[in-house]
């Protein structure tokens, strides 16, 4: 890895140990470099090349080189937990996360996705909450669209032609490779992220009527691992919405995301819930962030449920 990259992932770059994991009301485990290396091969290769390591203060483990500062941390790498969240909200409750600071766990028993529905996923794979600054007005409701559109945009080094099933997942070849949460909690907004980096559910392990199957990408040479990974997505995703909420109108961006849409132009069979079935033509998104559907000549704004391509 370049020297330049290798001095960027450590920037502000934390795992808990036991003594900020005993502050966390039991929300995560406690964890050490040798722990976390275990887990999986992509986390060895991450805590390799951050070592050495110190712990400070009982609190945390730091890269050597880099300063303690327990304020203001940008990644924080927490011991197995149910979700990250939950680690994160907490961590902003106590005033050590800001705006896109974000926690990332090698594990989680109970992760989530859209309609509560559980989130499978195995060592290896990119489990994270970013936490996100205030939006006023349309850019709040559209706040999942540009979360997908920004990490489609941001994986395409990685894995090629990434698109959004609205209104929150991330598929290639069709194959859903991960998905986003945005919860407003109070104080802060979290985006819950996982990338399926090496393994995907088997079929028979989706719900019964799952959208589309799962896939999983694998990293490319130059990348080290799950945190190397999250650290340029991390970077790339503050750079691109900050950006593109002070140069783009609502309307502007949603024009451009018109091209990230999965299935525009396809017939679809649609499911709202309580048994409503119908087919459909996806013609893309409205002015708010709707998905618009043609239903035999019947324009439809699709605001919850799921679609399957025909």
């Amino acid at each position: 890895m370049p020297a330049e990259s290798r001095a960027n992932i450590h920037g502000g770059l934390r795992i808990l140990a036991q003594g900020l994991s005993s502050n966390l009301n039991g929300l995560a485990e406690p964890l050490t470099p040798a722990q976390l290396a275990a887990v999986h091969p992509y986390w060895a290769t991450d805590v390799t090349l951050l070592a050495p390591w110190r712990l400070e203060q009982g609190l945390v483990w730091l890269p050597d080189s880099q300063p303690l500062g327990l304020q203001g941390v940008d990644i924080v790498v927490c011991g197995p937990c149910a979700s990250t969240m939950d680690v994160a909200r907490e961590l902003v409750a106590q005033g050590r996360l800001g705006a896109f600071g974000s926690v990332i766990a090698p594990a989680q028993t109970g992760g989530r996705g859209q309609l509560r529905r559980t989130w499978l996923s195995a060592p290896g794979n990119v489990l994270a909450t970013l936490v996100l600054p205030p939006a006023e007005g349309l850019w709040n409701d559209l706040r999942p669209l540009v979360l997908g559109h920004l990490l489609a945009e941001a994986l395409e080094g990685v894995c090629e032609g990434v698109c959004v099933k609205w209104p929150n997942d991330l598929l290639v070849n069709e194959r859903k490779i991960g998905g986003i949460l945005v919860e407003e909690r109070p104080g802060c907004v979290l985006a819950g992220l996982g990338l399926n980096l090496g393994w995907a559910p088997r079929e028979e392990d989706l719900r019964p009527g799952h959208c589309v199957a799962a896939g999983s990408f694998r990293l490319p040479p130059g990348v080290s691992g799950a945190l190397g990974l999250w650290r340029m997505l991390v970077n790339r995703l503050e750079t691109g919405y900050v950006t593109l909420l002070e140069t783009f109108s609502p309307s502007d961006f949603l024009t451009i995301f018109q091209s990230r849409l999965a299935w525009k132009g396809r017939r679809v069979l649609v499911c709202e819930g309580a048994g409503v079935r119908y087919e459909a033509t996806i013609r893309g998104v409205s002015g708010k962030g709707e998905l618009v559907l043609d239903c035999d000549g019947k324009e439809i704004l699709f605001l919850a449920g799921d679609v399957t391509p025909l």
